[in-house]
């Protein structure tokens, strides 16, 4: 199968500005009005196949999974020729144990040399014997493996299109019936762990890429299947939620997180991200957002004392604990609460020096306290940095 990110000379998580840059290079090379060779004309017609396919998104998503899928049936193709080597050494009877008969001393010769040949014969006769019933076991295994393995990613492929087809819970019941069907069967668990591998795997792709339909389905088969409660894997979850517009089952992963302390503040972040922007409830938004300004202050305070205000350093302050800062800020202007919001820009614009919107929301909050001398403070500070705040109220300053 050719490899079209080869061919154009990209990697596969390139962007399309990335693909039509390789492309518009190569036909400068190998387009026939220019290179009139015949190697040249068959290089060009590969490099506009895969220039098609990979700056279509519907075609090169269907083009990832059957270059990925290739990848799996190489990588299984391997397995099976390395364990064929393996067993090709094995002993045939490795596991008989030969007990050699008694020897009763003979004064018949002839006898005797009957009696040896017949006693190899026998033993001749049970090594080849045992050498076919394990061959012939073994072979039926591989056919019952094969036929499982078939069996396996035609049940794969029914639970995808059931959740394609938007039926979510009914793919992920279906993936415990794919489950339980090959639970006592343990030759086809490498099958499934190679498959769950490349599962995450795609996952991640698709994660990376902003496809999150697709991730979406590929964390929640690996996490059904494997029964995984990877907090790494639920917040890409959740993460997927929110991009697909479904902001309550993200809050109601990211509080299980949050309960958990895993990543603690950056949870409460976003928690309150999604109630401030998706859902447009400042009131649960802020509720969080105290949360986190209390944890945050009680850490600062643990870390440097009561001089944290002199000893905080902006660079080692968390995008998180910023984040937190400025979303209850504009939630505290928004609502007329000036005092407290300005209190909270002061720490905005020394995080963020350059965050115009925080510069205009100070200005305005000083303005609105009679404090028209700070609020000039604050505008030739910005001025100073070349920012230039965009203020509605008439401010003379000097």
């Amino acid at each position: 199968m050719e490899n079209y990110y080869q061919l154009l000379g990209v990697s596969e998580m390139a962007t399309l500005l990335e693909i039509k840059a390789a492309y518009k290079r190569l036909a400068k090379a190998y387009h026939p009005d220019i290179n009139p060779s015949v190697e040249a004309e068959e290089k060009f017609k590969l490099i506009s196949t895969a220039y098609t396919v990979l700056s279509n998104q519907e075609l090169r998503q269907t083009y990832d999974l059957r270059l990925a899928q290739a990848r799996l049936n190489a990588k299984r193709a391997s397995i099976r020729a390395q364990e064929q080597r393996q067993s090709a050494y094995k002993k045939p009877y490795q596991n008989y144990t030969y007990r050699p008969p008694i020897y009763r001393p003979s004064t018949d010769k002839n006898s005797e040399r009957k009696a040896t040949y017949y006693a190899l014969a026998i033993v001749a006769s049970v090594a080849i014997l045992l050498y076919v019933g394990v061959s012939i076991f073994d072979f039926i295994q591989e056919r019952k493996l094969q036929n499982k393995i078939s069996l396996f990613d035609e049940q794969v492929k029914h639970a995808d299109s059931l959740y394609y087809s938007g039926k979510v819970q009914a793919a992920l019941s279906f993936i415990d019936k794919i489950k339980s069907s090959n639970h006592d069967f343990q030759a086809i668990k490498r099958h499934e762990i190679d498959y769950l591998t490349f599962r995450r795997e795609q996952a991640n792709i698709d994660y990376n890429n902003g496809a999150f339909q697709d991730a979406l389905w590929g964390y929640l088969f690996f996490m059904e299947y494997s029964q995984s409660q990877n907090p790494d894997l639920q917040f890409r979850l959740a993460v997927c939620y929110r991009n697909l517009r479904e902001p309550n089952k993200a809050i109601f992963i990211l509080n299980e997180l949050m309960n958990s302390s895993y990543k603690r503040m950056r949870m409460i972040a976003l928690i309150g991200e999604i109630y401030k922007e998706e859902l447009n409830d400042h009131e649960v938004a802020m509720q969080y957002y105290q949360i986190g300004l209390s944890s945050i202050l009680a850490e600062f305070k643990s870390v440097y004392g009561n001089a944290y205000r002199l000893l905080v350093s902006a660079e080692r302050t968390p995008e998180s604990y910023k984040s937190i800062y400025y979303n209850a800020a504009e939630i505290l202007y928004q609502q007329k609460e000036y005092t407290e919001a300005s209190k909270l820009l002061e720490w905005v614009i020394f995080f963020q020096p350059k965050n115009e919107m925080a510069y205009n929301y100070l200005i305005h909050c000083y303005y609105e306290l009679n404090n028209k001398k700070e609020a000039c403070n604050i505008f030739n500070k910005a001025e100073k940095i070349d920012i230039h705040p965009q203020i509605k109220v008439e401010l003379k300053c000097d």
